[in-house]
Formats: C-alpha cells, sequence, structure tokens
C-alpha cells in the first residue's frame, strides 16, 4: 500500500512508516553499490532487524536498491516538513548534489520552499525554524503543533533533527523529547512523525552521547517507531568499516584520520565524494545521508509494503506497517 496524498508524516530524530497493514522489507541491493562493492550488511540486515519499525541506518545509502517507481511514488505523494539548524542542514546539501546531477535526468529533484510542482519532492526546508534543542529542548513540538493547524496543514511528513544537544543531554531530557513526539503523534494519527539520533561528538561508544542514542534507538524499537539514525551513517564508511569505537566525530575524524578523506582518496571519482559544502563535515558525509533520506522518502510512500516491489533477496526489516 501506499500512503494517500492527504496523510501527514512527521520526521523528528528516528522514523517510522504508516501504510496499509502488511509486511515491511527493508534492505541493501543484490548487485554492487556505487563505490562498486556488495554492502557489507544489507539495510535492514541481521544486525538490526527490528519488528515494526523502521530504522534508516549506514546500510541504507545505496540508490540502485531503490526502484525508480518509489522515488516517483515519494516525489508524487509526500509533502515533507524539516525543521533543523547547521547539523540538519546536511541530507539537504547531499539531495542538492543529486538533483544537479544531469545524470539522474531530474529523478531526484525537489523543493525547498515548501511548493508542491510535478515530479518534485515537495519540502519545507527549515519550516518550522529552530531544531529539537533550540531555542530549548521543548519549543519544537509547540512550534509542530501550530505549523500542522496552520500554515503546514498539508504536509504529511515532519523531519526535526538535533544539533549538538544530544551529547549533554540527561535521560530525563530524551524523555521529554520521546514523550512530546509521543503526544504529537496521538494529536495527529494521519502524520508520520520520524525520530532522529544525535550527530557524532568523538566521545565513543561509551560516552553520554551513544547512551542516549541508544536510549532513542530503544524507544523506537520498542514502540514501533521511524528513526533515522543520523549517527550511525557517521560511525562507518561506505565499505562498512567502523570507526565509533574509534573516537569518530561530525566531521569523520577519528583516533587515525579522517574516515571520508581516507575512503574518497581511495575512491577518486566516486560520485559519493561528490563536492558539496557539508555543514561541519566532509562531503561524503552529506553524500550518504542524502542517499539514506530519500530511502527513507521510498518507505514511507510505500515501498517495501505488501504491496511494494521489493528486490526479492532484500531482508525484512519491519511487521505491519501502521497506517
Amino acid at each position: 500500500m501506499i500512503i494517500q496524498p492527504t496523510r501527514k508524516i512527521f520526521i523528528i530524530v528516528p522514523l517510522f512508516i504508516l501504510a496499509a497493514g502488511g509486511v515491511i522489507a527493508l534492505a541493501t541491493a543484490a548487485g554492487p553499490s556505487e563505490n562498486g562493492s556488495v554492502p557489507a550488511t544489507a539495510c535492514g540486515g541481521a544486525a538490526s532487524v527490528v519488528q515494526d519499525a523502521i530504522i534508516i541506518d549506514h546500510t541504507c545509502t545505496d540508490l540502485a536498491s531503490i526502484p525508480k517507481e518509489w522515488i516517483e511514488q515519494a516525489k508524487d505523494r509526500l509533502r515533507v516538513s524539516y525543521g533543523h539548524t547547521s547539523h540538519g542542514s546536511q541530507p539537504i546539501t547531499g539531495m542538492q548534489v543529486l538533483r544537479n546531477n544531469s545524470s539522474y535526468a531530474g529523478l531526484y529533484d525537489f523543493t525547498t520552499n515548501g511548493s508542491v510542482a510535478s515530479g518534485k519532492l515537495s519540502i519545507a526546508d527549515e519550516r518550522p525554524d529552530g531544531d529539537l534543542g533550540n531555542p530549548d529542548r521543548v519549543t519544537w513540538a509547540s512550534r509542530t503543533r501550530d505549523y500542522l493547524k496552520g500554515a503546514g496543514g498539508d504536509r504529511n511528513v515532519v523531519i526535526w533533527s538535533w544539533c549538538g544537544q544530544v551529547s549533554d543531554a540527561s535521560s530525563s531530557n530524551i524523555d521529554t523529547y520521546l514523550n512530546r513526539m509521543s503526544q504529537l503523534e496521538s494529536e495527529f494519527p494521519s502524520v508520520t512523525f520520524v525520530y532522529m539520533t544525535g550527530h557524532l561528538d568523538g566521545s565513543g561508544e561509551d560516552g553520554n552521547l551513544n547512551q542516549r542514542n541508544n536510549q532513542i534507538r530503544q524507544y523506537v524499537r520498542n514502540n514501533h517507531k521511524v528513526l533515522f539514525d543520523f549517527a550511525d551513517i557517521e560511525s562507518y564508511d561506505p565499505d562498512g568499516n567502523y570507526f565509533l569505537n574509534r573516537g569518530a566525530d561530525d566531521g569523520c575524524a577519528y583516533h587515525g584520520g579522517n574516515w571520508a578523506q581516507q575512503w574518497c582518496g581511495a575512491h577518486a571519482g566516486s560520485s559519493l565524494c561528490s563536492s558539496c559544502s557539508c555543514a561541519h563535515s566532509e562531503p561524503l558525509n552529506c553524500n550518504l545521508k542524502a542517499r539514506a533520506f530519500w530511502w527513507l522518502m521510498a518507505r514511507i510512500a510505500g515501498w517495501g509494503d505488501s504491496g511494494g516491489s521489493v528486490p526479492p533477496n532484500q531482508i525484512q526489516k519491519g511487521g505491519s506497517i501502521r497506517r
């Protein structure tokens, strides 16, 4: 099933999908990725299978995996609101690279002013303004409510990003975020709200940031939500090499160098390394997040549910899709 145009979807720190009952499949392509190799872990693979939850992570970045028809469905049916500040601009920056690549013939076209145009994904970028911790940890919720009841009444997807506020958040602070998300979901049952983790800060696996991100992840798993795992995407290079345990930060630096610079140095000419002004980070980071964002859009539009066409080797991730 595909979400109807009248449905509303919100994206905030982790993610989740609406559609008719059925099984959701989420995985990586059977064929080569953009770097010419088969990803080590399929999106939704054994390491991250979650019943009734949708988690978009580092394994969900291969555009070749997504049927073009589901990109078109996403552009036709979804109306996105995305509240963020600088770090949250990274997926949009990478999406601009895809939009400007003539070889895709407009497939990944989108607007940023909320306008609705044929063949383009409608995104109201930085609307509402602020982020999940700016100007404080609660204002985003009231802004969301006001926006949906007013100028954003046509939005059926809303996404909010953190800046650096997860790093010093307490467990109680994250509960505040999760509780307000839940409240908004109850007030706007036809809207898809997407949860998100906070960007890396170099504190590693044992740091407060990772503990709080895990708190968000566990809530998503336990309560069948949708998550855009911002931090997980920053923890791996395209070959699946892991850097969180080596102190990786939001700029892709780790104890040993910079994984993005090193990967692009070894893969000259890869489209994943296309130049862009990636806030606080390297172009590779923005380009990976752009691809994960389009994966998210296709899943929300219905790719992988009981009525969607999914490559036969893909591993199922999730169960029934909430409608």
